[in-house]
């Protein structure tokens, strides 16, 4: 989670220097300006879009897989030694009647 949100500051910062360095505010009208800004917003916009949606179907995988684990541990519980010596027993006894 660290590494992602990490990941995220970078974009931005990366995109508020790259809008500021492309740009010669003196040479460029306000439209011009307006415009590369619109575009340096929208480029950042959707990398944090690609980057929440991994996240998600990380979380949705890492759910599943969860849910797995929960369903198959009771399987995997083992038996009491005391109970399946009972049990045992017990099967001996209903097959000699």
């Amino acid at each position: 989670m660290k590494v992602v949100l990490f990941e995220l500051l970078l974009i931005c910062l990366l995109g508020a220097l790259h809008a500021r360095g492309n740009t010669q505010p003196e040479e460029m009208s306000e439209e011009e300006q307006h415009v590369g800004r619109r575009y340096a917003e929208s480029t950042i916009a959707s990398e944090i879009s690609k980057i929440m949606d991994s996240m998600v179907q990380k979380n949705f995988v890492d759910f599943l897989l969860n849910q797995k684990q929960k369903k198959s541990k009771p399987a995997a519980v083992e038996e009491d030694p005391e109970e399946r010596q009972y049990n045992n027993l017990h099967e001996k006894q209903r097959r000699n009647i």
